[in-house]
């Protein structure tokens, strides 16, 4: 590490560093002490003998000092020029968004960020302090872990140091930038303008327009109404996405191995093409009379899973199950916005297919194995279908809920079908004479 020469009374640090990133009024550091790193932040020569950032200076310092919290940094020490604090080892929210754009696309990875953000910011409010200038530069990511860490308490408002000495305009709410009154709605604005950075802000929609509202009476009061709303439909589909996994589960359990399985009929040629998706599959009537060796045509194989051959139906019952014609369940005020949503449905679709149940088409029904497998395989793709249709239903608000569902399900409801028919097939095929 390079060594600068401060005054005598910096002397005592064993290793001093310019940081590449500097501040708007001071000068930053990383300084070695007692063997340990920390970081200086010391005011410019330029504003050393003004008496307002000495004051602001301190006012910071004795702010964060008293407060305490894992994602939060620690304040150790004061000069009449410069704080001494704990050192990140991490990346600002800003950087981290260019140097790995995928990051937030997972959404625990947004989820966990947004949780200990909120955690943060509402532990300040706990502690009477608004912190006035939330914005991506001043919200790192730990190197280990991907932590959050707020810093720079230097535009804070409390109750004893009501003077702020400055903002950040594309974060910063109308009263900020009109000089009125500033409140917990007024980090509330930047929170929302912070979700709008994420790649995947479209999911937080509804939470980012209630955040940004131009009213503050209008916005969340609170950053535990924000986290009440981002964890809501999480936690509720997350209920929904294990009932009705375990309740799949279930049923294709019992159905797998019971002696006597009944025909599963087969998937639609048209599951996926942008003709069906829109309208509900209807079940096919099962034949009374079970398949054979005897009467079940061979079936060809065909690997495309989108597109899968229809198996032929039994020569004694092929005219016994006819097709019901499907009815659209989008109401014509809606088709104008099914147009990406088709596209992107049959995407995640597809993702989910191939990522659990795929490769069951070259398995052989019945095996205990395979049944095991099966059993967890189609539970998660259960499970990705309906944390699709959550995304979904919050990137287009305007289709109703019940529509997304029924779509996403009926596509699960014939995929799932249409695997097991083939394992079932494949399965015939093995105990037929050569």
């Amino acid at each position: 590490m390079d060594t600068s020469r401060f005054s005598d009374r910096q002397s005592r640090f064993e290793a001093v560093e310019q940081m590449e990133t500097q501040g708007a009024t001071c000068d930053t550091f990383r300084v070695k002490l007692y063997g340990k790193l920390h970081f200086l932040k010391r005011l410019k020569a330029e504003y050393a003998g003004d008496i307002r950032y000495h004051e602001a200076l301190r006012k910071e310092f004795e702010t964060g000092y008293r407060l305490e919290h894992p994602n939060l940094v620690r304040y150790i020490s004061l000069d009449s020029d410069s704080i001494l604090m704990e050192y990140v080892e991490g990346e600002p929210l800003s950087q981290r968004l260019v140097t790995q754009p995928d990051y937030f696309t997972k959404r625990k990875n947004t989820d966990k960020f947004i949780r200990q953000l909120l955690d943060v910011v509402g532990y300040l409010h706990s502690h009477q302090v608004l912190h006035l200038d939330l914005k991506p530069d001043n919200i790192l990511l730990t190197r280990i872990n991907d932590d959050v860490k707020l810093i720079d308490l230097g535009c804070c408002y409390t109750d004893f140091f009501p003077d702020t000495t400055g903002h950040t305009n594309a974060f910063a709410a109308p009263e900020q930038l009109s000089g009125g009154v500033v409140g917990i709605p007024t980090d509330v604005f930047a929170i929302g303008k912070i979700l709008e950075c994420l790649p995947a802000h479209t999911l937080y929609n509804k939470v980012i327009a209630r955040c940004t509202a131009e009213d503050p009476s209008a916005r969340y009061q609170s950053v535990e109404e924000i986290l009440h709303d981002v964890s809501h439909g999480r936690r509720y589909w997350r209920v929904v996405a294990i009932l009705a996994a375990l309740v799949a589960a279930i049923v294709i359990g019992v159905a797998l191995f019971s002696h006597q399985p009944e025909s599963v009929p087969a998937l639609p040629r048209d599951i996926l093409t942008p003709e069906s998706i829109g309208n509900p599959v209807q079940q096919i009537p099962v034949p009374e009379n079970r398949l054979t060796p005897e009467n079940q045509e061979p079936v060809p194989v065909n690997h495309d899973p989108i597109v899968p051959v229809i198996p032929a139906q039994p020569k004694e019952t092929q005219a016994s199950a006819p097709v019901t014609t499907p009815t659209p369940i989008s109401q014509s005020s809606e088709k104008e916005n099914l147009g990406p949503f088709d596209e992107e449905l049959e995407r995640m679709m597809d993702k989910a297919y191939r990522s659990t149940i795929a490769t069951f088409c070259d398995s052989v029904f019945p095996s205990l194995t395979v049944g095991r497998q099966w059993s967890k395989q189609s539970s998660e793709f259960h499970a990705q279908v309906l944390q699709a249709a959550a995304d979904l239903s919050r990137k287009y608000p305007d289709i109703p809920e019940s529509v997304v569902i029924e779509h996403v399900e009926s596509r699960f409801q014939s995929l799932v079908g249409y695997v097991f028919n083939r394992m079932r097939q494949n399965g015939q095929q093995q105990k037929s004479p050569e």
